[in-house]
C-alpha cells in the first residue's frame, strides 16, 4: 500500500469526509482493518481533530467540514460532547480564580487563554475535580455501551435514509418503509457509497463484539440492500440458525433467496425461489400479522406460476393493507396475474387450433408417423392441445350440432390414438378416455341418425371413416 495513503493530510481530509476518491478510499479503510499501527494514528489524529474543534482551532471550512461529520458517526459525537464538558468545568475553575497556578499562562502573552492540556493538569491536580473527572470517565463507559448497543438502529436508520428514494429489492425487508422499486441497478451515489461502508465497518465491529442472532440480521440486511446476496445468505442464516423464532429474520432470509433466485441462471432459479416461499411461510407462521411476510409470499407464489395461490395470497393481502402504497402493488401484481391468464388462454386456443389442424390433416393423409408424433408431443399436456382431448371435445360438439361426418371421423381417430398407445407403451388410459367419449356421445340427445356401426369398430390402422 503506498505511503500517500498515509500521511497526516490524507489522514486528515478523510476524518473531516473530504476525500472524494474511491480508490485513495478503499486504500484507507483496508489500512484500517489490517494495520494496527495506522489505526492507532487514525484514531490520535482524530483525537487532535476534536480537541481544536473545542478549542476553535479549525478554520471555518475545516469547522464545517467536521460539523457536517458528526450527524453520521455517534463515536464522534460522543467524544466531542465529553471534551467539550472537560474544557467547560477547567474554565469554570480558572474563572473561580483557580486558574492562577503555575503553567496556566500560554507562552505568547499573559492575557493568553490557557492552554487545553495545562488546564487539564490543573483540574486533575485538585482532588474535587479528580472526582468530577472519574464521574465523567463513568459515564463515557456508560455511554460507550449505550452507544454499543444502539448503533444498530442508528445504522438500520441510516440504510432506511439511503434507500427512501428508490428500493434494490423487489421484495420487503422487515422494518423498512415504503420506496418505490428501484428501476437502474448499482450503487448509491459517493456519498452514500462512502457512508455504507462506514455502516459496514460500525456493523462488522459490532458483530465481532458481541455476535447475536440482530447483528447478524443488521449485516445481512446491509449486504441484502447492496445486493450482495451471497454475503446477504451468510449472514441471515447465522441469524436464522441464532433465534429461528424471529419472523422478521425468516422474512428477510426468504428476501435473500428471492433476490438470489432473480440474479442465478434458469437451472438455479427454481430451488431458490421454493427456499425463498419456505421461509416466507415460516414467517407467517410465526406472526400472522407481518405484513412484509404475506406481501414477499404472494410475490414468490407468482413468480414460481402458481396462479391461483398467488391470487389468493394477494387477495388476503389487500384485506390486511387496502390503502398503502404497498397495495397499490399489490393491486398492480394481481392485474398481472389476470393478464397472464387472459394470454394462457388465447395462446392455448391458438396452439390447440394449430395442433388439431396438423394431426387431422395426417390422420386423413393416412401418415401415421406424423399423426403419432403430434399426438406423442401433447399428450404430456394433458390441457387443450392435447390431441385426445380435442379429439374429444370435437367428437361432442359434432353430435350436438349433427355433423355425423366429424363426429364419425373424431372416434376413429380415438380409435387410432387409443389402439396406438396399447400397442407401443401398454397404456390403457387413452383407451378409457375413447369409451367415455363413446358412452357420452350416445348419452346426448340426437340430432340426426344414430352413429354407424362402423364407428364403434376399432380401427387399427390410421383409416378415417369419413372426412370433413
Amino acid at each position: 500500500m503506498g505511503e500517500s495513503f498515509q500521511n497526516a493530510e490524507t489522514v486528515r481530509e478523510y476524518l473531516l469526509g473530504r476525500v472524494s476518491d474511491e480508490a485513495t478510499l478503499e486504500a484507507v479503510e483496508e489500512l484500517l482493518f489490517t494495520d494496527e499501527a495506522f489505526f492507532a494514528r487514525v484514531e490520535l489524529a482524530e483525537d487532535e481533530l476534536i480537541n481544536d474543534y473545542v478549542l476553535g482551532y479549525l478554520d471555518e471550512r475545516d469547522a464545517a467540514s467536521f460539523k457536517a461529520s458528526l450527524g453520521a458517526n455517534p463515536d464522534r459525537r460522543f467524544k466531542l460532547t465529553l471534551a467539550s464538558e472537560i474544557r467547560r468545568t477547567a474554565l469554570a475553575e480558572r474563572a473561580a480564580g483557580a486558574a492562577e497556578a503555575k503553567g496556566f499562562r500560554r507562552a505568547d502573552g499573559p492575557d493568553a487563554a490557557p492552554s487545553f492540556l495545562a488546564s487539564l493538569k490543573n483540574l486533575f491536580g485538585r482532588p474535587v475535580y479528580a472526582s468530577v473527572f472519574a464521574a465523567l470517565l463513568l459515564a463515557a463507559l456508560a455511554g460507550s455501551v449505550y452507544l454499543f448497543r444502539s448503533s444498530g438502529a442508528d445504522e438500520l436508520a441510516e440504510l432506511h435514509s439511503i434507500f427512501g428514494r428508490g428500493r434494490p429489492t423487489e421484495t420487503r425487508v422487515s422494518g423498512f418503509g415504503y420506496a418505490p422499486l428501484a428501476q437502474l441497478r448499482g450503487e448509491p451515489d459517493a456519498r452514500d457509497t462512502r457512508r455504507l461502508r462506514e455502516i459496514e465497518n460500525n456493523l462488522l465491529n459490532a458483530e465481532e463484539r458481541s455476535p447475536s442472532a440482530q447483528t447478524h440480521q443488521r449485516l445481512g440486511v446491509l449486504y441484502l440492500m447492496r445486493r450482495q446476496y451471497p454475503d446477504a445468505l451468510r449472514e441471515l442464516e447465522a441469524a436464522a440458525k441464532l433465534d429461528g423464532q424471529d419472523a422478521r429474520i425468516h422474512n428477510d432470509l426468504g428476501s435473500a433467496y428471492f433476490e438470489t433466485a432473480k440474479a442465478s441462471p434458469q437451472e438455479r432459479r427454481l430451488e431458490a425461489l421454493g427456499r425463498a416461499l419456505e421461509e416466507f411461510d415460516r414467517a407467517t407462521e410465526l406472526d400472522a400479522g407481518l405484513l412484509e411476510a404475506l406481501f414477499n409470499k404472494s410475490l414468490a407464489l407468482q413468480e414460481l406460476g402458481l396462479g391461483r395461490q398467488a391470487k389468493e395470497s394477494w387477495t388476503l393481502y389487500l384485506q390486511r393493507d387496502p390503502s398503502s402504497p404497498w397495495a397499490d402493488e399489490a393491486r398492480k401484481n394481481l392485474a398481472r396475474l389476470d393478464d397472464a391468464r387472459v394470454r394462457f388462454k388465447t395462446d392455448e386456443r391458438a396452439l390447440g387450433e394449430e395442433v388439431m389442424r396438423d394431426f387431422l390433416e395426417a390422420f386423413r393423409a393416412r401418415d401415421e408417423a406424423r399423426a403419432r408424433r403430434i399426438h406423442d408431443e401433447t399428450k404430456g399436456l394433458l390441457r387443450g392441445p392435447a390431441v385426445f382431448l380435442q379429439l374429444s371435445r370435437r367428437c361432442l360438439a359434432a353430435k350436438d350440432a349433427g355433423d355425423r361426418a366429424a363426429e364419425e371421423e373424431s372416434l376413429a381417430a380415438l380409435d387410432f390414438v387409443g389402439d396406438f398407445e396399447r400397442a407401443r407403451h401398454s397404456d390403457f388410459f387413452f383407451l378409457n378416455s375413447r369409451t367415455s367419449t363413446r358412452a357420452s356421445a350416445r348419452a346426448r340427445p340426437h340430432n340426426s341418425c344414430a352413429p354407424k356401426t362402423s364407428s364403434t369398430r376399432a380401427s387399427t390402422s390410421c383409416s378415417p371413416t369419413a372426412t370433413t
